[in-house]
């Protein structure tokens, strides 16, 4: 190249050529400082030795590890513009997934971490019947004996996920994911027989579980559309809910389930089977015991239908319980839960199946809620009836809600059918598989956060904790449903108030009645139960300090104003319930 240059100088005019070669040897020099330049930079650990095109003006640009330099290596993308610790929940977090712990670029794993304190003390005055064996205080002669309760519970509850994939934008590849619940609980009574069959270990109790609420898998099947509609798998013990509001069933149990969506997540979908495992009796946290019940679930979500900001969901739910073939199942504090201790107290398999179709969400400046299900079916024998029983019930639920700027007005109606003749061969009191309604009030309500015993008619309760229905079941977790029942008729009206943006509260009152009382006429031999059951009335606050879920403090207090309905089971003295509740998440 430099002969190139000589023979061109040597051809031009004096003047000419000195200038044209001033011109010329400057533009080379530059050209030759700055190609030894991109060598050095090509010679340094981790370049690629690549030809680096530039301009023919350089520009002097500082040293990458000068500290001149506003540009700070990172290893990874992730990593570019955090500034985060592990023990921020508030910011960027390597506990939370911001930054993969692992794996080759487009295929990151991510840690996600956490763990939330559940603590929650209760005193609750109910029915109790005065201890067959003993009774806390000689010489009672009446059947309602002491009803005060205590309970302390305890959960601390640690979550862990392991995902791979940017969840960013697309669902994650593979997930594997742990919810383990270590649960303490202490309960104190007024009155004997009631925590234990033995009246001699006391009127008090303490126990503690371990258990699972999720230990699954998750697998990525397939993207369906380039808005990364996908089908996606899930095997492993479960959290599942089959409709919006929890009324036929809500279990954490071993699946394996199929789910994904379509057109720009319009549609939604769930195919799912459980294997159903019996809860520890004083938690409700998952044992490892089969519960011999199988359920099967299919249903179809519509987004935006008939407007927007509503949806739909149509349901089919199969459930095959064969808890009859494997004998009689005491409870651990030794009460018999399978078969339930009533009428002539035999083995029983259900078979049944639901079709539910619920909604949910808007329309216009309406919030609403709707739900309505047939089950159909058989009960191999109902210890009530004494016989073979084909099942034929309905439920139907409504809540209509108005915001009036930091007010919200509420009301809602519920029926879920009654028995009105226990004998015959026909079962068409409604009854859930495992329900745990959020509607009417929820767990504030006194009616569905007690467990209330059938006195006189039998070892079993007219209503089930976390539960509406007074389905006579010998507890929700480990007896089994009856279509046997008198059914409900529940309306209610309440108003939610957003005192402060960290404080809220939930007021609630309803009206309930059986829908038929036959079943109870029958049980108890007594004729004068009529339908009215009481006035619920309750009210809530919920305290967010920092507007978010990392601490919730609850306050609850209900109480049940008897009428007639149930004057012959508990008296006339008012039933109430005061709890407080302390959620710490981290």
């Amino acid at each position: 190249m430099n002969f190139k240059f000589i023979i061109l100088l040597n051809s031009l005019k004096p003047l000419k050529s000195i200038t044209i070669a001033t011109i010329v040897l400057s533009l080379y020099l530059t050209t030759f400082l700055k190609a030894e330049t991109d060598s050095e930079i090509r010679q340094r650990p981790g370049s690629e030795d690549k030809t680096i095109f530039r301009p023919f003006i350089y520009e002097s640009v500082p040293d990458i590890n000068s500290s001149a330099s506003e540009f700070v290596p990172v290893p990874d993308r992730w990593r570019q513009f955090y500034t985060g610790k592990w023990y921020d929940p508030y910011n960027q977090n390597v506990l939370k997934g911001d930054i993969p712990v692992f794996g080759s670029p487009g295929h990151e794993w991510f840690l996600e971490m956490g763990v939330i304190s559940d603590t929650m003390f209760e005193r609750s005055k109910i029915a109790l019947p005065v201890g067959v064996a003993s009774t806390s205080e000689s010489g009672r002669l009446n059947t309602i004996g002491n009803g005060s309760l205590s309970i302390a519970v305890q959960n601390i509850i640690p979550s862990f996920s392991l995902i791979r994939g940017n969840t960013t934008f697309k669902p994650p590849e593979f997930e594997l994911r742990a919810i383990p619940v270590i649960n303490f609980n202490h309960v104190e009574s007024e009155e004997t027989g009631v925590l234990n069959i033995d009246p001699s270990e006391g009127k008090d109790r303490d126990d503690e579980h371990v258990g699972f609420l999720d230990l699954f898998a998750d697998v990525h099947l397939a993207n369906i559309s380039p808005q990364y509609d996908f089908i996606s798998s899930r095997v492993g013990i479960q959290q599942f809910q089959s409709d919006f509001r929890g009324f036929v069933f809500t279990d954490s149990a071993p699946g394996l389930r199929l789910f994904g969506n379509s057109e720009n997540n319009l549609w939604q979908y769930n195919l799912a089977a459980f294997s159903r495992l019996d809860k520890d009796t004083n938690s409700g946290i998952n044992t490892f015991d089969s519960r011999h019940e199988k359920v099967f679930v299919g249903n179809l979500y519509r987004q935006d239908w008939p407007v927007h900001g509503h949806q739909i969901s149509g349901s089919v739910i199969y459930r095959e319980d064969t808890a009859g073939d494997y004998g009689f199942h005491y409870d651990e504090n030794g009460f018999l839960r399978r078969p339930a201790s009533i009428g002539d107290e035999r083995e029983k398999n259900i078979y049944s199946t639901y079709f539910g179709l619920t909604a949910d969400g808007h329309i216009d400046r309406i919030n609403t809620t709707s739900a309505a299900y047939y089950v159909t079916g058989s009960e191999s024998h109902n210890p009530i009836a004494a016989q073979k029983v084909n099942v034929s019930a309905f439920m139907f639920a409504q809540e209509i809600s108005y915001d009036i700027d930091w007010i919200r007005l509420r009301a809602s109606a519920l029926w879920a059918s009654g028995d009105s003749d226990p004998y015959d061969d026909r079962a068409t009191g409604f009854d859930a598989i495992v329900d745990n309604p959020n509607f009417a009030g929820g767990d504030l309500s006194y009616w569905q956060r007690q467990a209330l015993p059938l006195i006189g008619g039998g070892e079993v309760f007219l209503v089930n904790r976390n539960s509406f229905l007074p389905n006579l079941r010998a507890g929700k977790e480990e007896g089994q449903s009856n279509y046997v029942n008198p059914g409900i008729r529940l309306l209610n009206v309440g108003a939610d108030f957003e005192v402060l943006p960290q404080l809220k509260l939930i007021t609630n009152i309803s009206y309930l009645q059986f829908d038929q009382v036959e079943t109870l006429n029958a049980l108890r031999q007594d004729g004068s139960f009529n339908r009215d059951i009481g006035f619920d009335f309750s009210a809530g606050i919920l305290y967010r300090p920092f507007l978010n879920n990392n601490i919730q403090f609850r306050f609850g207090a209900s109480a049940l104003e008897p009428k007639d309905g149930v004057k012959n089971l508990y008296g006339d003295e008012t039933l109430y319930t005061l709890f407080t509740n302390l959620i710490l998440e981290y």
